[in-house]
């Protein structure tokens, strides 16, 4: 998949009036990536900035106020708009007036987006709901940006082999640390998709990756009660495990992952999904995490569509969610 027409969701309102930027610091982070993109893969850009003040019927406001903030707001999407032209990108830009997450939805669908970036809010550790819920509604694949950069502090010791997937991945020549990249792959067709997609792309060929699958775990009372022995659910799990790992490296398989600068480290790791995904982001120090956000998988316990709801709400780092 090539993301060639890009759609921006920027939040331009500058909330401290004694502020001297032009740009708040997380809308310059999403113009960046989003600029990036583009310039990498000749694409097309469209900046949108939606500001539910502009519409009189949700927000009570003089006509001079409006037209007040119409002017800030249109100036400095006009600032964005002629960088990314200098840079040699088609550039559109668009002031629209009304709820910010459908608004962008709507715009997403009228512009035909391969992909939308928006911020993640000013929270540490939760989404703002404008994100949310345009993953939530967004039929194209969405990218959140977190507004840190630094590496998330690990929480928790990492076992042996996750501990030396990290140092063998760590040995780069460069000054900067390229970014790091947790693919979570249900084993559905959704997240074969992410997958591939996340490859095929081509953007982030030098980042470190993991690919993971979480097996959730036999709870023994259930397998009690239908009277299995424990030998019996623990060679059961044993083997859900093994089939987990084969159908892994399948999807990884018919990947051009060998592109990849570090390539891609498959991991099966038994355990909840959503708890295993939160402690290999903090162990695994990841930027990016990788996702669908529907499934099919065989299993419905192991599914990414309720994970999905879950998980995202609360990860710590930039998420590229594909849909069905």
């Amino acid at each position: 998949m090539y993301f060639r027409k890009i759609l921006v969701g920027l939040d331009l309102e500058v909330r401290d009036i004694q502020s001297e930027e032009i740009i708040p610091e997380l809308t310059r982070k999403v113009f960046d990536r989003a600029l990036k993109m583009a310039s990498a893969q000749r694409g097309q850009l469209k900046l949108c900035a939606a500001v539910e003040g502009l519409d009189l019927t949700h927000v009570p406001a003089s006509p001079m106020q409006v037209n007040a903030l119409t002017g800030y707001l249109v100036e400095r999407l006009e600032v964005l708009e002629e960088e990314a032209r200098a840079t040699g990108v088609e550039c559109e830009s668009d002031l629209l007036g009304g709820v910010a997450w459908a608004e962008l939805t709507r715009e997403a669908n009228d512009f035909d987006a391969d992909l939308v970036i928006v911020g993640g809010g000013v929270s540490p550790d939760r989404f703002g709901s404008t994100a949310m819920k345009v993953l939530r509604n967004s039929t194209c694949p969405v990218l959140i940006e977190r507004s840190q950069d630094p590496k998330i502090k690990v929480t928790s010791q990492p076992t042996n082999e996750m501990s030396a997937a990290i140092s063998s991945a760590s040995s780069d020549d460069g000054d900067e640390e390229p970014q790091h990249v947790l693919i979570a792959d249900d084993l559905s067709d959704v997240g074969q998709q992410a997958l591939m997609s996340f490859v095929g792309s081509g953007f982030w060929r030098d980042a470190k990756c993991w690919l993971a699958h979480a097996v959730e775990p036999i709870h023994w009372p259930e397998a009690w009660r239908y009277g299995r022995p424990e030998a019996e659910v623990a060679l059961h799990q044993a083997g859900r495990i093994e089939s987990a790992k084969q159908a892994l490296y399948q999807h990884l398989n018919i990947t051009d992952h060998r592109t990849m600068t570090y390539g891609i480290l498959p991991h099966v790791l038994e355990g909840n999904a959503v708890d295993t995904l939160l402690r290999l982001i903090g162990e695994w120090q990841i930027d990016l995490l990788v996702c669908g956000t529907a499934s099919r998988a065989k299993e419905p316990q192991a599914g990414f569509g309720s994970v999905a709801e879950t998980l995202l709400p609360h990860v710590p780092c930039s998420v590229l969610a594909f849909k069905p």
